[in-house]
């Protein structure tokens, strides 16, 4: 099977960041002044980080996230990714636009369970792509730590 040219690679790479990256401005465009405002009420954890922090984070894992998915690209069905960016979106559309806090909770737990079965899938073609998932999925184990607190 012929090997694609570089200029394939390099757009099938620009395609993943562009498309993992879309998904995070969407999620991050339900976080405005005023859901901002409603956030800064609730009961947050004392681990709860600094707001600049997320953004700073999930910057870093859109891009392993772009990495992994490259690296198994035609390899691995890219069902779970998929499934994993679309709840990474409700989840913030459900937390943030609804405010529904419980709702984002069961949001979350699927979440994880699509990184999981993402990372599983990638395993099968590249342990490095696997692992680059791996950071995503321990945020998200943060994340529904933060969430519990808040929907208790």
């Amino acid at each position: 099977m012929k090997q694609p040219s570089l200029l394939v690679k390099i757009g099938r790479f620009i395609f993943l960041l562009v498309l993992v990256n879309l998904i995070g401005l969407v999620g991050n465009s339900y976080m405005n002044e005023e859901t901002m405002a409603w956030y800064h009420t609730l009961p947050v954890s004392n681990l709860n980080p600094p707001d600049y922090i997320f953004g700073i984070v999930w910057t870093i894992l859109f891009w392993l996230q772009a990495i992994a998915a490259f690296l198994v690209w035609g390899k691995a069905s890219p069902r779970y990714f998929v499934l994993q960016l679309a709840l990474n979106m409700l989840w913030s559309f459900t937390f943030f636009y609804l405010r529904t806090p419980v709702w984002a909770l069961v949001i979350l737990v699927f979440f994880i369970f699509a990184l999981m079965a993402n990372i599983k899938s990638f395993a099968r073609v590249s342990s490095i792509a696997a692992w680059l998932i791996v950071p995503t999925l321990l945020w998200a184990i943060f994340a529904l730590y933060l969430n519990i607190v808040v929907a208790i």
